[in-house]
């Protein structure tokens, strides 16, 4: 027993470097081909079941084996993102195990604070609806810096869903490649990346401890089935495979801090100076190497300066982007985005980029008229007639609460005419009906003096009145001059026709002896004819 242990013990000590070696080297190759194989599929699977936070395992899985719109290959078939124009086009279409809460999940984007990050860092965080197939296809368009460098990239996808009253939380990496910028810089000692597959369009699901430093913010999913607030994990892949927790790097928050004209209209054809900074709201981090652009789409605002660079902005520091601008004779009327580009780094050289948005409000002078005006240039008393006019809004912004009356001595309007909101180089027609007084009468129509003067010229005045889009009134006036007459009664005087008879009796007369003649004549003929008939026989 002792020498067969000892034996034993003996041919242990003899072959554990060997068996070790050879442990060693086949774990080695069993890495090597994971490696090898992985740009060769693309796998679409979820997270782990911790980072689920789903005790009935209800799983949210990515749809690998079907093409949908926008996509040009199934996951299974090496898609890849589209990009153009330096906009990514994303589609990743998602199924849930059991039915949601809404029907509808939660999906947002975080990135990793890489120095050649290709992406811009925005809010892609989307609410997606599911489709009459149960798939949730998630679209979003990524902006990519133009001096993009080539290379390998991960996006982290967060999902939020409610499924059987259960929140569902789970997450997803996918590795875009970059092939059209700028060539990856060469270094003496590259670290080999295991963090995840070489390839383009490449999803996994995240172990725990995730990756990457983003975070995302915005609505989630709270336990009443409302959209709470989600969080992505901080952490990053190690070489050896292991996934490490390290401390979230912070970015300092740069922001406008002062904008002289937020709630001052900037009226059309004018220039004004604005007085605008941007402050560094960190109170201990630096920044460094910033630069500044206005991102504004309305073409009829011309700035001074559209960039800005300085070198170090320390711990709530200022920076001043005043300028003089110039708002165009036909620019819109209306609020204006005016969107500011922040590109900076830390100390660590950490980049960083952020947008800001300042509003400004262009308003358009209104150009209205009353034209067309027509009154007859004499009315008698207690006639009614027609006040006709057109409203010509000539201008390039609408009118509001458009009003039209008159006001004179002895003339009475039946009304005030409301013409409402008349739009930019439209117009409208109008008429008022007018009955006429006499010059004794108030505007009530009541007689104030007996024996005065009741008939002559009079004055009236047209007022059109209307608001701007500040509710500020504005009002022309017309005046028209008319006479008031006397009544005049006309006689009317009908001659007496004479009383027309009926002469039947005559044609029947007529007709009575015009058939005598012919008998009498046709009787003549007759008696001749027998008259030579008796003669021949003689």
């Amino acid at each position: 027993m002792k020498q067969g242990f000892g034996k034993t013990n003996k041919k242990k000590k003899h072959h554990s470097p060997y068996i070790l070696g050879k442990l060693c080297f086949i774990c080695s190759a069993a890495l090597s081909l994971l490696l090898c194989l992985a740009p060769a599929n693309v796998s679409a699977g979820g997270g782990s079941p911790a980072e689920n936070h789903s005790k009935s395992g209800v799983m949210v899985t990515i749809d690998a084996n079907r093409k949908y719109e926008g996509m040009n290959a199934p996951f299974s078939k090496g898609y890849e993102p589209s990009i153009k124009k330096d906009v990514m086009s994303l589609v990743i279409p998602f199924r849930v195990g059991q039915e949601t809460g809404g029907s509808r999940i939660l999906v947002g984007i975080s990135f990793e604070r890489e120095e050649n990050s290709p992406f811009y860092y925005k809010n892609y965080q989307k609410k997606v609806k599911e489709s009459e197939e149960g798939i949730y296809l998630y679209q979003c368009k990524i902006q990519l810096k133009e001096n993009r460098v080539n290379g390998q990239y991960p996006l982290h996808l967060f999902v939020q869903a409610k499924a059987q009253g259960e929140h569902i939380q789970q997450e997803f990496t996918i590795y875009v490649e970059i092939t059209d910028g700028k060539p990856k810089p060469q270094t003496g000692n590259q670290e080999e990346n295991h963090s995840g597959p070489e390839g383009s369009g490449s999803i996994e699901g995240d172990s725990d401890g995730g990756s990457g430093n983003g975070g995302l913010a915005g609505d989630g999913i709270s336990d009443g089935g409302e959209m709470g607030s989600m969080d992505s994990p901080n952490g990053t892949s190690q070489p050896s495979g292991s996934w490490q927790k390290e401390e979230a790097s912070r970015q300092p928050k740069v922001i406008i801090h002062a904008n002289s004209l937020q709630n001052t209209p900037l009226q059309a054809g004018s220039q004004m100076f604005w007085s605008v900074s941007a402050k560094n709201c960190s109170s201990n981090r630096s920044i460094e190497n910033l630069k500044v652009t206005i991102l504004s789409e309305q073409k009829d605002i011309s700035f001074e300066k559209t960039a800005w660079y300085f070198e170090q902005a320390g711990a709530g520091a200022s920076m001043d982007l005043s300028q003089n601008i110039t708002i165009g004779i036909k620019a819109a009327s209306g609020p204006v985005q005016i969107q500011f580009q922040f590109e900076y780094e830390d100390k660590q050289g950490t980049a960083y980029t952020s947008t800001e948005t300042a509003t400004l409000t262009v308003v358009q002078e209104p150009k209205a008229e009353l034209a067309g005006l027509t009154f007859p240039e004499s009315i008698y008393e207690s006639d009614t007639d027609l006040l006709t006019f057109q409203v010509q809004n000539s201008g390039l912004a609408p009118i509001y609460n458009a009003k039209v009356h008159l006001e004179g001595k002895g003339l009475f309007p039946e009304k005030e005419l409301f013409l409402g909101t008349i739009e930019a180089g439209t117009s409208t027609d109008g008429e008022i009906s007018v009955f006429a007084g006499n010059l004794c009468m108030d505007n009530e129509g009541n007689i104030i003096e007996e024996h005065g003067e009741k008939y002559g010229d009079t004055l009236c005045t047209v007022i059109f009145s209307y608001e701007n889009e500040q509710g500020e009134v504005s009002e022309q006036k017309q005046e028209l001059k008319t006479s008031i007459k006397k009544p005049q009664i006309v006689e009317l005087k009908v001659e007496k026709e004479a009383p027309k008879t009926n002469q039947w009796w005559i044609t029947i007369l007529a007709g009575a002896f015009l058939v005598l003649i012919l008998i009498i004549i046709w009787l003549y003929l007759r008696m001749k004819h027998y008259r030579r008939i008796s003669e021949s026989k003689r």
